[in-house]
């Protein structure tokens, strides 16, 4: 491949041919393994100035340019790190010149996060090596320093997670540095490092990308993992070009782990939202590679119904992202528009009662008969899906064959108008603070809800596993397109009879377990059940807070929510009242505790998500108004009273 191109200078061909050439990898190993503290003119032209040279080009021909100078040096590097570093003691002394000289070949071959992506297989394989080659060295450092790292060890220590970080920019990596197994090693040098802040920087940051919602339950210290990204962005926030790479890579680490409640809850508690707030506002900063992502935090923080409130409030804020949503950016046109529909608008929704939508024969009419929600990381497969679901005659809403980039206007009415709602499951989709949005307001609206698992061995957690958790998983890669295409039309046919079984005065319940969706119908309910005495008819006060214990069991047993009796057990309204409020202030958290505390209890009869949310809705009509509050009728009489 040639370089002889007008655009390139002299020097730069020069500098991309020394670099290429078997010289390069001759010096940097005299260098590495003699560690001087100073170099020859020449080393430095070589390690330093040419390397330095191709990092700050940003022509058209410098994916050609990193591409070549991957091919010949990827293996070479693999073969040295394997070579040269046990990960066993004693530590070879990195001064500056050696800590310099391999941050220039790492900008050389792995910043795939500044836009030098990995275009082939072979190189993709060398990546997946060279990862290999660093878990082994972690781990013999790990194993040789399992109280604290010798200070010796940690520039090389620094340098690997560094790299595997990069990695973490591909998609395709990302699975393999899953497969790794990596978050107890990371965990350890956490542990072991004795606080230092670059370690636990590139450490979260991996693991912000390779961890479940079960590994960050056993961290136990998501408030550090806040203090480190708030002190890194807040130390880069304000220095301009030569820290701006960190602070985009920061702030693009953080969004993913704010997936996490934990992690939404510390960044609030710690206040980090005054810098997401400038990142957001300041003209200063990059678009796309530091305002996009401040804002894709701050919508995720809105979750926190606390912190949603205080941001709605901030009138510069809101008159900002105002001009964002007509911004000839996409992406901020999106996120803006989201958080303003999040902030004003969906709190404004009515959301059907149960009773009516169980009473209402709504199948005919509905605009659409399944709306797909899904990450565009996953549009292959969600398009075969649309495309065979319209085959087969049905009405299908997709954001991007209708709206290419659809207003969340649009996703509301969709939702709205939909008779079911398919989420497509991964970790980019788990990951959206957009998906997060449609699934929620799907689960409020009381759509019927069918989740597909796109990519393999995917298991939902966190605020999506918490959403689907009494749902049957339809798992496309595990039972192939065809097989679980027919599964997706069986579910649909399941919904659709019971619906066309339930009238208004008896509506059938549905059940949902891993193996099974039945429909229990009241027709079925067995003689026993019939030959029971009713229940008393109970007058509940208006006001929960006047409810005694009796009261609260008999509410229970009224609206078929016996699962709940021992959880709720000898207590009264006042207490089901802050219950009630918990739930508001973080419904995912609750439902997970209240699951938990319903499975202890064993009883053969699980808290559904179905269940849950009967609860709340069954209850909220004797919860006090407050200002600021929709009004409640039956509460707002009792507060004249």
């Amino acid at each position: 491949m040639t370089l002889a191109n007008p655009k390139l200078t002299d020097e730069l061909t020069i500098a991309v041919d020394q670099v290429c050439s078997p010289l390069y990898a001759q010096m940097f190993e005299k260098i590495a393994k003699e560690q001087p503290s100073s170099i020859t003119n020449a080393e430095n032209v070589m390690l330093q100035n040419y390397p330095n040279q191709i990092t700050w080009y940003e022509g058209s021909r410098r994916p050609e340019i990193i591409e070549r100078i991957r091919r010949a040096q990827l293996k070479w590097f693999n073969s040295w790190l394997s070579e040269h570093n046990t990960g066993q003691p004693p530590y070879v002394k990195w001064g500056l010149t050696m800590t310099n000289i391999l941050l220039h070949v790492s900008n050389l071959l792995f910043r795939i996060d500044l836009g030098d992506i990995i275009t082939t297989d072979e190189q993709r394989n060398d990546c997946r090596q060279i990862a290999d080659t660093i878990k082994r060295i972690l781990v013999s450092v790990s194993e040789s320093n399992p109280v604290t790292i010798d200070p010796d060890g940690l520039p090389l220590v620094q340098t690997l997670l560094q790299i595997l970080f990069y990695f973490t920019v591909d998609v395709e990596l990302v699975i393999y540095l899953k497969s790794l197994q990596l978050v107890d090693l990371l965990n350890a040098f956490i542990r072991t490092s004795n606080n230092d802040n670059e370690i636990h920087l590139h450490a979260y940051r991996i693991l912000a990308v390779v961890m479940g919602e079960a590994d960050i339950k056993q961290l136990q210290n998501s408030s550090r993992i806040a203090t480190v990204f708030i002190k890194f962005i807040k130390d880069t926030i304000d220095e301009g070009v030569r820290s701006e790479g960190r602070l985009h890579n920061s702030l693009r680490s953080l969004k993913v782990l704010t997936q996490h409640d934990q992690i939404r809850e510390e960044l609030i508690k710690q206040k980090g939202d005054s810098l997401f707030l400038r990142c957001a506002l300041e003209d200063k900063f990059n678009p796309l590679k530091a305002k996009l992502p401040a804002l894709e935090i701050l919508l995720a923080l809105t979750f926190n119904k606390d912190f949603a409130a205080t941001l709605k409030d901030n009138t510069a804020f809101i008159n900002h992202v105002r001009t964002l949503t007509s911004s000839p950016q996409q992406e901020l046109q999106l996120v803006a528009t989201a958080l303003i529909w999040k902030l004003e608008k969906e709190p404004e929704t009515t959301v059907q009662p149960v009773q009516e939508q169980m009473s209402s024969p709504t199948i005919a009419k509905k605009q659409y008969n399944i709306m797909i929600s899904y990450s565009h990381n996953d549009k292959e497969l969600c398009h075969r899906i649309l495309n065979a679901l319209e085959k087969d005659q049905l009405r299908v809403w997709i954001d991007s064959r209708l709206m290419h980039g659809a207003t969340f206007d649009a996703m509301a009415k969709a939702i709205e108008n939909t008779e079911f709602v398919v989420m497509c499951m991964s970790d980019a989709y788990k990951q959206s603070a957009f998906c997060e949005m449609e699934a929620s307001y799907a689960v409020k609206r009381r759509c019927h809800i069918i989740p597909l698992v796109m990519t393999a061995n995917y298991k939902a957690d966190g605020w999506l596993g918490v959403l689907t958790s009494a749902l049957i998983y339809v798992d496309f890669p595990k039972l192939g397109f065809d097989k679980a295409y027919q599964e997706l039309k069986k579910q649909i046919g399941l919904f659709r009879m019971n619906d066309s079984n339930s009238t208004p005065a008896n509506h059938g319940i549905l059940h949902h377990d891993s193996f099974s969706l039945t429909a229990i119908i009241p027709k079925a309910i067995s003689t026993v059940e019939k030959n029971k005495e009713p229940r008393p008819v109970v007058e509940y006060p208006h006001y929960i807070d006047m409810w005694t214990k009796d009261h609260v069991k008999s509410f229970l047993l009224d609206k078929e929510l016996d699962m709940l009796i021992p959880t709720f057990e000898g207590m009264n309204g006042r207490l089901l009242h802050k219950v009630y409020n918990m739930c508001q202030t973080n419904e995912q958290a609750m439902f997970s505790s209240l699951k938990e505390d319903v499975a202890r209890s064993q009883l053969t009869t699980a808290l559904s998500l179905k269940d849950y949310l009967i609860f709340l809705d069954e209850i909220k009509i004797y919860i006090p108004y407050k200002a600021g509050d929709q009004l409640n009728p039956t509460s707002a009489i009792c507060n004249l009273m």
